[in-house]
């Protein structure tokens, strides 16, 4: 008897789960423009994640690093700043030419685009002071300032992704991982 009553609440209950899932609605469509401006901005990301491992390499226990190791450090970031620096100019192009219909997405794109060349100049920046820095002679210097010399580019890195998280809200672009699906409790 427990049992046939448990059967038929589960049978009665499972439309009402089913009729739930029916409320959500799928993701627009991108049309190819923003699909375009998505795609180069996440080349620019994913070269960007580099930097950040790098300066983590270079500021893990870097008081007991032999020098030689601190010297391939600096010259990993640098090289991460470089291949990022080759990223940006596509991506810069790619996002002030495209066409905003609104003022909010007029001001995000504004916005992005000189976070860019900031990120730019720092990168740029980057790739000079620690190429330099990878030097065998100045293991030393990599040591007691390659930390201090690191923030500014961390700090671009945290603008632009501000600036670039702000854009995909105004121009109504969603980045997911691959395979992930829209969270059913967000608006």
């Amino acid at each position: 008897m427990k049992r046939t009553l448990l059967l038929l609440s589960l049978i009665t209950a499972a439309p009402l789960a089913l009729d739930a899932q029916g409320v959500l609605m799928p993701s627009s469509r991108l049309d190819g423009a923003r699909t375009r401006v998505r795609d180069a901005m996440l080349v620019l990301r994913d070269s960007l994640i580099t930097i950040n491992s790098a300066a983590a390499s270079l500021q893990h226990d870097f008081r007991q690093t032999s020098g030689a190791v601190l010297s391939a450090r600096a010259r990993e970031l640098s090289n991460a700043c470089a291949r990022s620096v080759r990223s940006i100019g596509p991506t810069r192009q790619m996002v002030a030419s495209a066409a905003a219909t609104s003022p909010g997405r007029v001001r995000s794109r504004d916005a992005l685009v000189r976070s860019l060349d900031s990120l730019n100049t720092e990168l740029s920046r980057c790739v000079t002071e620690f190429s330099a820095m990878a030097a065998p002679d100045r293991a030393e210097e990599v040591r007691g300032y390659a930390i201090r010399r690191s923030e500014p580019v961390l700090k671009a890195l945290g603008d632009y992704d501000r600036a670039c998280s702000a854009f995909f809200v105004a121009w109504g672009i969603e980045v997911r991982p691959l395979g992930a699906h829209p969270d059913p409790l967000a608006g």
